[in-house]
């Protein structure tokens, strides 16, 4: 009786093990099969169009010709005419310093200039008639270099006189002070009534239709930057426009602590947008091509041997190695393995094998440049 029991257990135990067995297998027969997921991607389509390799630095804005101007003669400000802001022509009066004292010069210079010329004439008429009576032997050797003596210093007066009152009409005439260029008044340093000198400044001028903007480029790039090339410049005071200027001038030399060189981009500013001192972060064309195949860099994967672009045909993807050309701001060019209209994946990369099925989620053309 006691050796039956031990054997009742095992049995009893095995058949629970063989309907736990069958449960589980019916259970998985009975479980559907999960389907893959179909990944979702963005593409772009590859098109043919313009793309220029770009060097980007920061400047600033500047006129292109400034006056600064300061009078010549000193006395009290009588009048001005401009405030700052105020657009000017080239000669248009700025301010009037006070003529009296200049005026009475010029009568005082006028009347000894006067004086002189009858001494001069005085003393050419003795010199003549003292020439007759020196070949004539009437009168003696010294006589006639004493009379000859005098009318050189007559012309001296004279031609010193002359000066004089050239220089007291200059005065009068610096106290109009005129603008020597076109342009607006961006400084005012003067007030009506003040006393001014020679030397203080009281305007300065700045011609904003075309304005220039400097820029450092490194070394390495001199060779392929020339004069006539485009710039594009943007403006951190206007972000929502870009301008397309010209490079002017490259200077010669190169810095030898910071390694770059200086250009020159001149702009047109037809509509005085561009202001003097703004913050201008430029665009340098370095290699253009005006067409390639451009694709988006986010398309390229760099791979072992190289970059690699995900095409897609209907629905399904093919892996495709690449050679790229210029590198634009935010596309590349293709040199070889895709074609015009091809889509190329930008987004949904991660995880994407070679003939992998895939859904399309949206299609976009791809920026040039």
């Amino acid at each position: 009786m006691k050796r039956f029991i031990p054997c009742l257990t095992v049995i009893i135990f095995s058949l629970i093990l063989i309907s736990c067995m069958n449960a589980g297998e019916d259970q998985s027969e009975s479980a559907p099969a999960l389907s893959p997921i179909t990944p979702e991607v963005v593409v772009h389509e590859i098109v043919r169009g313009p793309i220029y390799k770009t060097y980007t630095s920061v400047g600033n804005v500047a006129a292109s010709d400034v006056a600064r101007i300061t009078p010549k003669v000193s006395g009290r400000i009588k009048t001005i005419r401009v405030e700052e802001g105020d657009r000017v022509d080239k000669g248009e009066l700025l301010m009037l310093i006070d003529p009296f004292d200049y005026e009475k010069a010029l009568q005082n210079t006028a009347a000894i200039k006067n004086q002189a010329k009858v001494s001069l004439e005085r003393s050419e008429r003795d010199l003549a008639r003292m020439e007759s009576l020196y070949e004539q032997k009437s009168v003696s050797q010294q006589t006639f270099q004493d009379t000859l003596s005098a009318r050189d210093l007559a012309r001296y007066e004279y031609d010193r006189a002359t000066v004089s009152h050239e220089t007291a009409r200059r005065n009068l005439e610096e106290c109009s002070v005129s603008a020597p260029i076109s342009g607006i008044v961006t400084q005012k340093g003067v007030n009506v009534g003040e006393l001014t000198n020679p030397g203080q400044l009281a305007f300065v001028i700045m011609n904003m239709d075309t304005v220039k903007v400097e820029v450092d480029l490194p070394e390495e790039v001199y060779s392929s930057v020339h004069e006539q090339r485009e710039g594009i410049i943007t403006l951190d005071a206007i972000p929502e426009k870009t301008f397309t200027g010209t490079i002017t001038k490259i200077y010669p030399t190169i810095d030898p602590s910071s390694r770059t060189f200086r250009v020159t981009i001149t702009l047109t500013n037809p509509d005085l947008l561009l202001r003097s001192g703004m913050t201008a972060r430029s665009k340098v064309m370095q290699k253009t091509r005006e067409s390639a195949l451009c694709a988006p860099k986010s398309s390229l994967v760099q791979g072992e041997q190289g970059y690699i672009i995900y095409t897609v045909n209907t629905d399904t993807v093919k892996k495709t190695p690449v050679k790229i050309g210029i590198e634009g701001d935010s596309v590349f060019e293709i040199i070889e393995g895709v074609s015009e209209g091809d889509k190329v994946v930008t987004k949904g990369l991660a995880g994407l094998r070679d003939g992998m099925g895939v859904k399309i989620r949206e299609q976009i053309s791809p920026s040039r440049g």
